[in-house]
């Protein structure tokens, strides 16, 4: 099971997703539609890395010998792209991740045709709620529109 893309580690979103790919990865045990994307520069582990000017491979590294999540935060938090600054930037942008006019636009459409086919849900916009939708929590985090929520907002 992984960490959902909103969950927190140093105070900025995606890390603890990250590690936990990074673990299964390194385990053997990572799905392989999460394997094919892992890591990968057009996806959002990519614009992660990108974002806080880190190398994958040593990502991995420090995540294969770090016994705690406290000890990776250390590290992430070490990188000379990583501060306060850069760690808001991140938590505001990525939930927009694949919107029209935003990065990822075209590696979003691009999975909507391929790892999320079927999915009908106009919720989906980004590939947080992409996720999220394929995870099976949705409506925890773009709840369905109700008469009730329509007529009182």
């Amino acid at each position: 099971m992984l960490r959902r893309p909103l969950d927190q580690l140093a105070g900025c979103i995606w890390l603890p997703r990250l590690i936990d790919k990074a673990r299964q990865h390194l385990a053997g045990t990572l799905p392989p539609d999460f394997q094919r994307a892992f890591g990968h520069a057009l996806a959002t582990d990519g614009a992660f890395l990108a974002h806080f000017q880190l190398v994958f491979a040593d990502t991995l590294t420090v995540i294969k010998q770090a016994a705690s999540d406290d000890k990776v935060a250390r590290w992430f938090l070490a990188q000379p792209g990583v501060n306060p600054a850069t760690i808001t930037d991140w938590n505001t942008r990525a939930p927009r991740f694949g919107e029209p006019g935003q990065p990822g636009e075209r590696a979003f459409r691009f999975a909507m045709k391929t790892l999320y086919r079927g999915c009908p849900d106009p919720r989906v916009t980004t590939a947080f709620t992409a996720i999220a939708w394929d995870e099976g929590f949705l409506n925890e985090v773009a709840p369905l529109a109700t008469k009730d929520r329509t007529a009182n907002p």
